[in-house]
């Protein structure tokens, strides 16, 4: 599954680095991931991002940013605490912040809770007495992650929320720990490109599933852009043979995430469409794997959930001609090929 949810009880630090050697993160007391994301009514490709920090050294514009902001303030590292004061930043923070955020820090971290089962650090950054920024991250036995930075906007400038991120980092070369991960990039949406500044990281390479030099990546190769790419390539061959199918986004593949009931969600952002049975909710779907490097004819029906829940605000924004907007679950994988042609024979097959 491209989008997946956990919801552990208890995290032991080495149950925390399989879970981040694999591309997941923490939310609230979850732990999930996801490889594709929509802002707006743009499909994106998540990109997991893994700093080795065995023998790591900041560029000389990170050590200014360090040296400035130990000049100017006082920073404190030590176990994670939820407080008041701590709130009161938090609530200027998510007032300035552009995107959607938690309700409050401790929905943020504790979904509300008391109890908090990752073995959590914080970075805060006094002027004077006055709490100016604030980072979380969590502990594992060898690895590290970033989970969240908050600041008070009266200190942009200090560029605070870079400089908590690389005080973590210089806490966990002096722990002796081997990876640190700040989460995902998402290229073509600049807004997390900062996490690149950190150092030369590695990405987490889904037909691999392997962690490759990010300096490496082929924009041509993100699993967004090849799975439009090929499905391209497929519709035109279709076309040719006679077979007409729609190539649909679907802003609904984060499912699995979501849902309330455990389903077998269909979690791709984009397919074509080539069939639906006449009178039913059975539809017949071609997709391209990034994960097998194949094509996939699968056989989908309507969810009929009603405790599912996305915002019909958010919904109403995508264009039925060219979005699929209801949830589908997967019945089967009819064929798996990396095949033109052998897709459209399966293809001819069901629809004769």
């Amino acid at each position: 599954m491209f989008a997946e949810k956990h919801y552990p009880e208890t995290m032991l630090p080495e149950e925390l680095d399989a879970y981040l050697a694999k591309g997941w993160y923490r939310m609230g007391q979850t732990i999930f991931t996801t490889h594709y994301l929509c802002f707006g009514r743009t499909f994106y490709s998540a990109i997991w991002v893994q700093l080795a920090l065995e023998g790591h050294s900041f560029s000389k514009s990170l050590r200014r940013i360090i040296r400035r902001n130990q000049e100017r303030f006082r920073t404190e590292l030590r176990p994670a605490s939820i407080t008041p004061e701590k709130e009161k930043l938090y609530s200027k923070y998510r007032a300035y912040f552009s995107g959607m955020l938690a309700p409050t820090l401790r929905d943020s971290l504790l979904d509300g809770d008391e109890f908090n089962i990752y073995n959590t650090f914080e970075v805060a950054v006094y002027d004077g007495h006055r709490l100016a920024g604030l980072s979380y991250f969590d502990l594992g036995a060898e690895s590290a992650a970033s989970i969240t930075g908050i600041y008070d906007p009266v200190y942009q400038k200090y560029s605070i929320g870079i400089y908590t991120m690389l005080m973590e980092i210089v806490f966990c070369q002096q722990t002796g720990l081997k990876y640190f991960y700040p989460g995902y990039v998402v290229p073509g949406y600049p807004r997390f490109d900062y996490k690149l500044r950190i150092g030369d990281v590695t990405y987490f390479d889904l037909s691999t599933d392997s962690w490759k030099p990010f300096r490496e990546l082929d924009e041509e190769e993100i699993p967004i852009r090849r799975m439009e790419r090929k499905l391209n390539e497929l519709q035109q061959y279709l076309l040719h043979r006679g077979i007409s199918c729609r190539k649909l986004h679907y802003p609904l593949f984060e499912a699995n995430l979501f849902g309330f009931w455990q389903a077998s969600y269909f979690d791709y952002p984009i397919f074509l469409l080539c069939s639906q049975e006449e009178n039913t909710s059975n539809y017949t779907l071609v997709v391209f794997s990034p994960v097998e490097n194949k094509y996939q004819l699968i056989q989908a029906s309507l969810f009929d959930d009603m405790q599912f829940y996305f915002n019909d605000a958010y919904m109403g924004s995508f264009d039925k001609r060219f979005h699929f907007l209801d949830i589908l679950a997967v019945e089967k994988i009819v064929s798996s090929s990396d095949s033109a042609s052998a897709i459209a024979e399966a293809l001819v097959s069901i629809m004769s």
